[in-house]
């Protein structure tokens, strides 16, 4: 495979740690990709422990700010693109996308920056989504991090918005035992996709600010019935929850309000208002009883909790930057 032929993109808000052991994980394997650091605006030294990490690895990076486009002919390895704000993730990855496509990428990694890449893992989901042109996704089994247990291998999708993922919590060597499995169903934590597929179908919705963005993309795929495929040899370690807790604070309340608001109002727009109240219907209790689960809610405030989440579920037809700061301060819950 050409060494150049794909791009792999990394989001980054003030999680330099994070970013800096996926990176070294990227260089320390054997992934030939060619990588884009999105920074969504940083206020923390992001930028500049990654740039050190880079210098001790012999890379000079490409600097962008978010409006720039490098040359076809460019020849850097890594790219670094200041967005100078945060554009959430949606925002953020469609931004490294168009630079993929302009260093003439053919395929795109998306990988989350808590994550811990394990030898040749990215070449090896390129490689077989490259060999196989039915195959629209390709993702590696995901670990949790310092662990033996799975957590996901994909998984599957309904048409009402349910989905279940494979081989949750099970042992790693289990997965590995399968090989490939097709499902129809993916987190945006991994994965491969060709870059012109992707660009035609305008990237990730842009509706959501944080979440939703691999649901809906799911989901678009599954209406149209095209496949994903699991490569369970090529293993990526996750650090499940590292970016929204320290968004959150790990506040579980913004949480579960910021994820189910996403979920409800692509629900309502999708199935339309009568499916969707019978949608709400049958998934309330759920979320009812994971709430009262975590211990935070009394009866009163959890009534009050999934009122204000219908109302704003009802009435918005999106989750902006404000809307999300609002949610994670606690304001829009209350």
């Amino acid at each position: 495979m050409n060494e150049m032929n794909y791009g792999i993109i990394i989001l980054n808000w003030n999680g330099a740690s994070d970013t800096v052991a996926c990176l070294k994980s990227i260089f320390n394997g054997k992934n030939s990709g060619r990588v884009i650091v999105i920074d969504n605006g940083s206020s923390d030294d992001s930028l500049s422990r990654i740039n050190t990490m880079l210098r001790e690895h012999e890379f000079t990076p490409k600097r962008l700010t978010g409006t720039d486009l490098p040359s076809h002919d460019e020849p850097a390895r890594v790219f670094i693109v200041e967005a100078e704000e945060n554009l959430g993730f949606a925002a953020g990855c469609n931004l490294g996308s168009r630079v993929a496509e302009a260093i003439g990428c053919e395929i795109i990694v998306f990988l989350n920056n808590d994550t811990i890449i394990e030898f040749s893992a990215l070449d090896s989901i390129v490689q077989r989504l490259q060999s196989d042109g039915q195959c629209f996704v390709c993702l590696p089994m995901i670990t949790i991090y310092g662990s033996d247990r799975i957590w996901n291998c994909g998984g599957v999708i309904y048409k009402f918005g349910f989905r279940r993922y494979y081989m949750a919590n099970q042992l790693r060597a289990d997965g590995a035992r399968r090989k490939e499995i097709h499902c129809s169903f993916f987190t945006g934590c991994c994965f491969s996709i060709r870059t012109v597929d992707f660009l035609a179908r305008n990237g990730f919705s842009e509706r959501f600010f944080f979440g939703e963005e691999d649901f809906e993309l799911a989901l678009w795929m599954k209406e149209r019935k095209l496949s994903a495929v699991c490569l369970t040899s090529a293993v990526v370690q996750h650090k499940v929850g590292a970016t929204v807790e320290r968004v959150a604070n790990i506040r579980t309340q913004s949480k579960v309000f910021v994820h189910y608001l996403n979920r409800f109002i692509h629900m309502r727009l999708r199935l339309g208002s009568l499916r969707w109240w019978m949608y709400i219907a049958a998934y309330l209790p759920y979320v009812l009883f994971l709430l009262w689960r975590t211990g935070e809610f009394n009866v009163t405030s959890l009534a009050g909790f999934v009122r204000n989440l219908l109302v704003r579920a009802r009435t918005m037809n999106s989750v902006t930057r404000a809307d999300f700061e609002a949610v994670m301060s606690g304001k829009l819950q209350g």
